[in-house]
């Protein structure tokens, strides 16, 4: 089962936090997990490059006090999400954030109070549950939903891994090919991909876009990466195997994110 819960919550006491916090939800999620299951927590840690979630860094109506701070004032509302895109790891999840009532979590030393916990897309646009079967059997059983031209919107800064070099451009092979390492190793579905990658090289065009870069600053490492909107499109004249492929993976990618160091919040992004 696919799972993207967003929580929402607001500080006990009005508290300063970096600008870039994708780090400190990826260490609430590890905590919150070994609070559920240790060796679970620590298999998922070690685990190789297509790890079976994302977070994201914290959003909100933030006051930016200088020095690469962010204030979150006691009366605000802020949220973030985890992913989940194993079964295992998603009910560990659902069982254990059941209920809101008086529940607490630190970030960055300091405490705070959930307000509501949403796993349905009616409560939250960035919340949601699926699974890889329904996805599948939609796009490639089913042919539903397949079209030419794909918008995607970046919401976080986005990037790839090439070689030793990092690539922050929206070029179409490096980004749906990192959708579907993603997809071979956590889905447990296999796909007849014939010559798909040959096929983004040749007949996927970014036809539009509208982005810009942005660094996140971890304090011992920096990335940047690029947020806003992208259109692709298919240059061939029919629908084809490989049509149905991109168009899933599209898809997919709300739950799985986008690229490289997607548990520490890059790479948030959905098809619009």
């Amino acid at each position: 089962m696919l799972l993207s819960v967003v929580i929402t919550f607001t500080p006990i006491r009005t508290c300063k936090l970096p600008v870039s916090t994708g780090n400190y939800i990826h260490g609430l999620f590890l905590n919150i997990l070994q609070s559920i299951d240790k060796e679970f927590a620590e298999k998922l840690h070690e685990a190789g490059r297509a790890k079976p979630f994302t977070v994201s860094p914290l959003f909100g109506d933030f006051i930016h006090s200088g020095n690469g701070l962010n204030e979150l004032n006691s009366n605000g509302k802020y949220w973030f999400r985890f992913t989940s895109l194993d079964d295992n790891l998603t009910q560990l999840l659902l069982s254990d954030l059941a209920s809101t009532k008086e529940r607490t979590f630190v970030i960055g030393n300091n405490e705070m109070k959930v307000l509501d916990i949403a796993i349905d897309s009616a409560d939250h646009p960035w919340a949601g549950m699926s699974s890889h079967q329904k996805i599948y059997d939609k796009y490639i059983i089913k042919q539903t939903g397949i079209e030419k031209n794909i918008k995607l919107h970046l919401l976080t800064p986005t990037f790839f891994h090439q070689d030793d070099r990092s690539l922050i451009l929206p070029v179409p092979t490096p980004l749906f090919y990192s959708t579907l390492e993603k997809w071979d190793v956590l889905s447990g579905i296999p796909l007849d991909r014939g010559d798909f990658i040959e096929w983004l090289d040749t007949r996927c065009v970014v036809s539009r876009y509208e982005i810009k870069t942005r660094m996140w600053n971890f304090e011992k490492y920096k990335y940047v990466g690029f947020v806003g909107d992208v259109e692709f499109t298919d240059l061939e004249k029919d629908e084809t195997a490989y049509r149905a492929i991109w168009n899933m993976l599209s898809h997919y990618m709300f739950w799985c994110g986008i690229g490289a160091k997607t548990t520490m919040g890059f790479g948030m992004g959905h098809r619009l």
